[in-house]
This record gives C-alpha cells, structure tokens and sequence, in this order.
C-alpha cells in the first residue's frame, strides 16, 4: 500500500500556517502522498465544517513550493462547478512546477446550494464532468487544441506549456453506481469516501466486470481517529460513513480487510481540530501501523 494524508485546508481557525505544519510532517513522516478538500462557496447552512476552507488547488501550489517529494491531490475537486479549461490550466501548471506530482480527484458534489452560488448547473453535472474529463486530457497531451463538445468547443487553441506528466492521473470520486461507471470509463483511479471494506470489495469487482482491461487504482478517503473510544462509525448527510478508528490493533485489523478488498492506496485523513493531536496521530499512524502495509 502507498499512504496518503489529509490536509487540514477546512475547519474553523485553519490558516496555511497549520496546512504547511501538516505537509512537512507528511514528506519527512514517508507519506507519498498529501491531499486537499474542495468546496468553493457554500451555503450557509453548510457552514461547518467547509464555511472556512482554503481554495484547494492554491493550497496545493503553495505545498508544492515547500515540499519536495509527496504527490498533490485533491480529495475530491468538484470539476463540474467550475471552468474546466482554467481548470486544467491550473493543475497543468501545479503539475509543471513540481516536476510532475499531481494525482487529481475529481467528482460531481452533491451540494445544490454551492453549485447556484457558483452559477453553474447542478442537474447535468454527471454529463458535464464525463466532457471535462475527456476535455482534461486532451488539452494536457496537445498544444494546439481542437474539442467539440457540448458545454466546450475549442478550435485552435493554444495549450502551453504541457504538464510534467503526460497523462495527469484522474482519480474518480463517488460511492454510486454512476461513479463506478465513470471509473471504468475514464478513469485511472476510484477514489471513494468512507466506504466499508465491503463496499469496497464490491465496487472493485463492478468496475472489472464493466472494464476488464483497465489497470485502475484503488483508493480511498477514510478519516482516521486512534483514539481508542473513535466509533468505527459516523453519520454524514443521512449515510452511514466508516472510518480508520479506535486502538491501534483495531485499526491494523480493519486495514486488512481493505486491504483484502483490493484497496492499494488510502488517503487518511486524521483530527485536525487539535492540530498537535492530528500531527501526534500522523506519527504513530507511521510507526504503528504503516510498516505492516508497505
């Protein structure tokens, strides 16, 4: 397994001060990887924890400026509600200055109140999100761009310069079907949030049957909490959400299983309401539990 960790670009109080914190610790800790959430401007009655967020690809710039190792990504970037072309300027360009370190995750979000805010359509999202993707790599891999499509139409134009990688990896976020269905279509990875182990287990074997032949990376955001009393579980919008939690030998036993499940690649994402806790966390999550895994 490879390990990524959450940065705390949300929550009440958080400044990039905290973030960079967090990102050193991550690259001298071993983690290969950090990662940033993505909301823009939600409604009020969404306030907590995304009323104080900082921009998720300006975070992840300003990380690639002080770090010199972890990949960057976004847990997840929900693409349909912004202009895909600025877009995938702005990753490409992230991606180019840090010598090549993007992984991004995308989805579709589910806040309607955002995407009104934004001034972008909430009922085509999945259809605009399958473009973008498709829009996505052809301007990564051509200088001069020619799309036709039905929310993007470019002729012509001029795209430079191309990312470090060739090929961006896109990881698709979602639990769903249309989700799973978008990962064997267009996607390099499946990035779920707080997936069961059999959920897992599950979606891994849907996403073969529907693409036999694509080599997919299987991760997953999972919030982690090694204090012994942590419940398993939580509630999240109604849905019932599972979490990396409780001592440490709970923790390892629940790893197995997804692990089992086939996942190669969890992005943890520890309390950072208590930023000295999270790091304390971070530290043993390293030394306790990872070296069984890697």
């Amino acid at each position: 397994m490879k390990f990524g960790v959450g940065l705390p670009n949300y929550g009440r109080g958080k400044t990039f001060a905290d973030i960079k914190r967090v990102a050193l610790a991550a690259e001298e800790l071993g983690y290969d990887s950090v990662w940033t959430t993505d909301h823009i401007i939600v409604p009020k009655a969404d306030i907590e924890p995304y009323g104080n967020i900082l921009e998720s690809l300006t975070v992840l710039a300003m990380v690639a400026a002080v770090t010199t190792r972890v990949k960057l990504g976004t847990s997840i970037l929900v693409l349909p509600q912004r202009n895909a072309t600025l877009t995938a300027k702005q990753v490409a360009t992230i991606d180019a200055a840090s010598g090549g370190r993007m992984i991004f995750g995308v989805g579709v979000g589910w806040n309607a109140g955002e995407y009104a805010n934004l001034n972008a359509p909430f009922k085509t999202r999945g259809k605009r999100l399958d473009e973008d993707i498709e829009l996505l790599r052809t301007l990564w891999s051509h200088e001069d761009v020619s799309f036709r499509g039905h929310f993007t139409n470019l002729e012509h134009a001029i795209f430079a310069p191309q990312p470090a990688q060739k090929n961006i990896p896109i990881w698709i976020g979602g639990n769903d079907e249309p989700a799973l269905h978008r990962v064997a279509k267009h996607g390099d990875g499946w990035h779920p949030t707080g997936i069961s182990p059999e959920g897992l287990q599950t979606g891994v074997k849907h996403i073969r049957e529907l693409n036999a032949t694509k080599n997919i990376v299987v991760s997953a955001r999972l919030s982690t909490d090694l204090r012994a009393d942590a419940s398993p579980t939580y509630q999240y919008r109604g849905n019932a959400r599972y979490r990396l939690a409780g001592n440490l030998s709970t923790v390892r036993a629940r790893l197995r299983e997804y692990h089992k499940a086939g996942l190669e690649y969890p992005a943890v994402f520890f309390p950072m309401d208590d930023l000295a806790l999270g790091l304390a966390q971070m530290e043993t999550f390293t030394r306790e539990v990872m070296p069984e895994f890697e």
